[in-house]
């Protein structure tokens, strides 16, 4: 398999299923918008997203099964898995906000091998094939060398279902929030990405589902950063639970945020 070229016709459908979700959101009704639960949205939109990838990409790799977030393909067991997410940050997208992505991972048994996150808005598109092969617009990007919790620029998340450990996560957070700056920006999959372009250090969420974290989560693991879950352990895709850094800060992190020492 020639991944770099595997990597650029992925690169391609990421940037057409994103010009078709920039389109159709400026269409976009409120009455086209169903809940899944709450503050969790879903729309005609994004099935057809995810349909369009599960064609493309069965063109590009027609042995690879899929594990999606609509269900469009149901899951088998095989070599090759691709996760995607159609639309990562529904909620910012059907409010006519920013930003969201596409977000593709290849899954080669049980290690990701191939991971792109396409910003429609923003025209940015990352990309990863292996160590040191992590780009934004073919631009060779890196994780930041911020050293320290001072000063550091932080994303999260909060979950649709906030339990007592979450909440606990956020109250251990807030004890920070004289010390370094905290964004919520809405979309997993780039909030990773952009720690691994070094434009963040850190960022933490539970309640993730492995589209949502696949991709950017191998892209920032290439460009030298570190993912966990809030155990420290490496279950961070299916457990629902991540803690991604530049990987200097990342034990402060684990202590000050998730541990609350």
């Amino acid at each position: 398999m020639n991944l770099e070229k595997l990597c650029n016709e992925v690169k391609e459908l990421a940037r057409s299923t994103g010009e078709y979700l920039k389109t159709e959101q400026t269409v976009l009704r409120k009455r086209d918008i169903e809940l899944k639960s709450t503050r969790n949205y879903v729309t005609y939109i994004d099935k057809e997203a995810e349909r369009r990838l599960v064609e493309g990409l069965s063109r590009l790799l027609p042995e690879a099964g899929f594990l999606t977030e609509e269900e469009t393909v149901g899951f088998e067991q095989k070599e090759y898995t691709w996760i995607i997410d159609p639309l990562d940050g529904t909620t910012n997208y059907v409010h006519g906000d920013s930003p969201f992505s596409v977000s593709i991972a290849l899954m080669k048994e049980n290690e990701i091998i191939l991971g792109v996150v396409y910003d429609p808005l923003a025209a940015q598109m990352y990309s990863a094939t292996g160590a040191g092969r992590v780009f934004l617009n073919n631009n060779p990007v890196r994780v930041s060398s911020h050293s320290t919790l001072t000063n550091g620029y932080i994303g999260f998340g909060i979950p649709y279902s906030l339990d007592e450990r979450g909440e606990q996560i956020l109250r251990n957070a807030m004890k920070q929030f004289r010390k370094c700056s905290f964004r919520i920006k809405g979309s997993a999959a780039l909030e990773i990405c952009y720690i691994a372009a070094g434009v963040c250090d850190a960022y933490f969420h539970s309640g993730l589902s492995p589209w949502d974290v696949a991709a950017g989560a191998f892209i920032l693991q290439c460009a030298g950063g570190k993912c966990s879950d809030f155990s420290g352990g490496d279950n961070y895709i299916f457990n629902k639970e991540l803690v991604a850094s530049n990987g200097i800060i990342h034990q402060e992190i684990m202590e000050t945020i998730i541990q609350g020492n």
